[in-house]
């Protein structure tokens, strides 16, 4: 086994916790309506209602289960105000996460993907 693979496998299997967030965070974020709430919530707070609305996602016990999913996951937090809960982002590496892939994917420019 070189050196490279021993490094590696070093730095792979000595994090196994940073291992599962990251797949947890990357599970979570595989499904359309879920991305869509998180890009939406990388521009402030917001409640169900308002999520709903944004993202055209129907029914508002839908957008309620996936924040629901997000909080459980540490990828969202929450805060009452009144009767509505407002939502935002938990993770900073998650919101560094979606900056960089808005960056690569929806500016237009050489090598990225057009709007």
């Amino acid at each position: 086994m070189t050196s490279g693979v021993k490094a590696f496998r070093k730095k792979l299997f000595g994090r196994e916790s940073v291992c599962r967030k990251v797949l947890v965070m990357f599970g979570m974020l595989s499904n359309k309506t879920r991305f869509r709430i998180v890009c939406l919530l990388m521009e402030g707070d917001f409640c169900v209602q308002e999520i709903t609305d944004a993202i055209e996602a129907g029914e508002t016990s839908f957008v309620s289960q996936q924040l629901k999913a997000f909080h459980l996951a540490g990828i969202v937090a929450k805060k009452k105000v009144g009767r509505k809960v407002y939502y935002r982002l938990a993770d900073p590496k998650l919101r560094e996460l979606i900056r960089f892939l808005g960056a690569l994917y929806l500016e237009n420019k050489p090598g990225g993907v057009e709007k």
